[in-house]
């Protein structure tokens, strides 16, 4: 039943189930919301237990994006003292109780935000593993004047960035085949 949605992650997740990325945000417009929430729940059962969360973050008709995050990378970035003082400015959660409550409310926080706003808010990138330098300068320069364009603009280190749109590229093939193949996804997912 899950195998429609199994099959959207690999090849729009890749990243983040290899473990090279903490998260992935994708449109799903074909899968009805309840049909999609029991997907989820039943591959929330398979890879939650391997360090893969699944979040329905927003739905208007019948699009729903879809959040794919490692927790405990996704809690290591939220904590980075540059995070926390961009999160702070748009009104998230203080840090200050368990890792787990924090980042919960953040999560919620950030669904809050993609309710209430049209476009994406600008700290996403926060969310998905971006460098926090380059989502700090894409907030100070609205988005303009960055030194390369890939799976995020990058404002700091492009070499280093683009070495890892390079590996992003390499392993998006690598899990096309895999999709292409039927391969399970829990075989496709490197444990945290």
């Amino acid at each position: 039943m899950a195998d429609e949605l199994s099959e959207k992650l690999l090849r729009n997740c890749s990243q983040t189930l290899a473990g090279l990325k903490t998260g992935t945000i994708f449109n799903i417009s074909d899968i009805p919301v309840s049909v999609l929430e029991f997907q989820i729940a039943i591959l929330s059962a398979k890879l939650n237990p391997l360090g893969i969360y699944i979040e329905r973050i927003r739905s208007k008709k019948n699009n729903s994006l879809i959040y794919v995050y490692r927790r405990s990378q996704l809690i290591n970035d939220l904590c980075d003292e540059g995070a926390c003082e961009i999160l702070r400015s748009f009104g998230y959660p203080e840090c200050g109780a368990t890792e787990d409550i924090i980042l919960d409310g953040r999560v919620n926080f950030l669904m809050k935000r993609l309710s209430d706003y049209e476009c994406f808010p600008h700290e996403i990138g926060l969310f998905l593993g971006f460098p926090v330098e380059d989502v700090e300068e894409f907030i100070r320069r609205d988005g303009r004047d960055c030194l390369a364009c890939g799976f995020w603009k990058v404002y700091c280190n492009k070499t280093k960035a683009l070495d890892t749109f390079r590996r992003y590229r390499i392993c998006a093939r690598i899990y096309e085949n895999a999709a292409d193949r039927n391969c399970p996804i829990e075989s496709m997912t490197v444990a945290a």
